[in-house]
């Protein structure tokens, strides 16, 4: 079967190689003696544009720092003396939560909030899913802790079992 398909391959490779009539044409005033092919490209190029973007300080943003929600007025950051409301109705509690639509994180030190309410990871680049990511990661973290007590609760039951064979 293999053979086959490397048969048919080849045999049509060479049949489009041969044809020339439309590569080639010409004219009644011209008189050509080479005949030229042009050989069949069948490389893909694929082409992947990634949109990167990072974060840029301004007026209304606010940051969490050394356990301080931080507010950018005038180009400083300064300690914010009250829970901040943003644009889109998110709130950012002085104790680095941020609530918006019944959902609650918390901010991790270095992390930013626009006052549009877009979430910036400490080394400046965007992070897409902050809602989602928490809630997965709130999910991960349940899954992890029952993991570790079913693991527990095997030991100690094999244990209780050792105990009982000894006597």
């Amino acid at each position: 079967m293999k053979r086959f398909i490397a048969l048919a391959i080849a045999a049509v490779s060479f049949a489009a190689c041969a044809d020339t009539d439309g590569d080639n044409t010409k004219s009644d005033s011209m008189d050509t003696s080479a005949t030229t092919t042009t050989p069949i490209d069948t490389t893909t190029t694929t082409t992947t544009t990634t949109t990167t973007t990072t974060y840029t300080p301004a007026d209304g943003d606010v940051t969490y720092r050394d356990s301080k929600v931080m507010v950018m007025r005038n180009g400083v950051w300064e300690e914010a003396d009250k829970d901040v409301t943003l644009d889109n109705g998110t709130v950012v509690y002085r104790t680095g939560k941020v609530k918006h639509d019944n959902k609650e994180i918390e901010l991790h030190d270095g992390e930013v909030v626009t006052r549009s309410g877009n979430f910036f990871d400490r080394t400046g680049h965007a992070i897409e899913n902050a809602w989602d990511d928490t809630k997965e990661g709130v999910k991960d973290a349940g899954k992890a802790v029952k993991n570790a007590a079913k693991k527990v609760g095997d030991k100690a039951e094999d244990a209780v079992h050792d105990d009982d064979h000894k006597e």
